[in-house]
């Protein structure tokens, strides 16, 4: 989860989240199409983004709505797996990304 935020206006606002894991079981077909995807050279990723939002116009705080946003992202992959040189992941954004309020 990402902590609750304020955004000032005209405000950016960076999330850096990490996803990791060790000795995470997978089934055979994932297995098989992650063997795939490294033999290609790189792997398509969907990154989500599922939360509420709300927006202050002078003393007037709006209502809570949700917030869906979709990106689909491909990372490079090396030989024996995530080809990183630290502790983040480079991606390149396939398309634009799908965001609904």
């Amino acid at each position: 989860m990402l902590p609750a935020t304020y955004q000032g206006h005209k405000d950016v606002a960076v999330w850096s989240p990490f996803l990791y894991g060790t000795a995470v079981p997978v089934s055979p077909y994932v297995c098989q199409s992650l063997t795939q995807d490294q033999n290609a050279g790189g792997m398509l990723v969907n990154v989500k983004v599922n939360g509420r939002v709300k927006w202050k116009v002078g003393s007037w705080v709006s209502g809570k709505y949700h917030l869906f946003v979709n990106c689909p992202a491909f990372i490079r992959l090396a030989g024996d797996g995530i080809g990183a040189t630290g502790p983040a992941i480079k991606y390149q954004i396939m398309q634009s990304c799908s965001v609904d309020v």
